[in-house]
């Protein structure tokens, strides 16, 4: 396993802190955002929130869609404004079964 690099703690900081992305810095710092975002974290940096929020897709709407009215999972996605794999992971999370395929 590679050793842990060592990055500069307070350098990093400052420039998180100032507003420089995890992504930014792990091209400055040559290396990964998810190093970047670790490292932050072992200096004490509290990060911010991501960009990408949860979507809002309730459980029975979906339900509805995908079991009853039978939509295709683009039809779906179109109705809540988010992506098919969006949609995918939301039926699984909520142990939604996938569908048999029509013949």
């Amino acid at each position: 396993m590679p050793a842990r690099r060592q990055l500069p703690c307070k350098e990093m900081s400052v420039h998180y802190a100032n507003g420089e992305s995890t992504i930014a810095l792990a091209r400055r710092y040559h290396c990964s955002p998810t190093t970047i975002a670790a490292a932050l974290r072992r200096c004490g940096a509290v990060l911010r929130r991501a960009r990408f929020r949860s979507a809002p897709v309730p459980e029975e709407a979906l339900r509805e869609l995908y079991l009853h009215q039978r939509l295709q999972v683009g039809q779906i996605a179109a109705h809540f404004g988010v992506s098919p794999s969006t949609i995918g992971n939301k039926r699984r999370a909520y142990g939604i079964a996938t569908r048999p395929r029509s013949m």
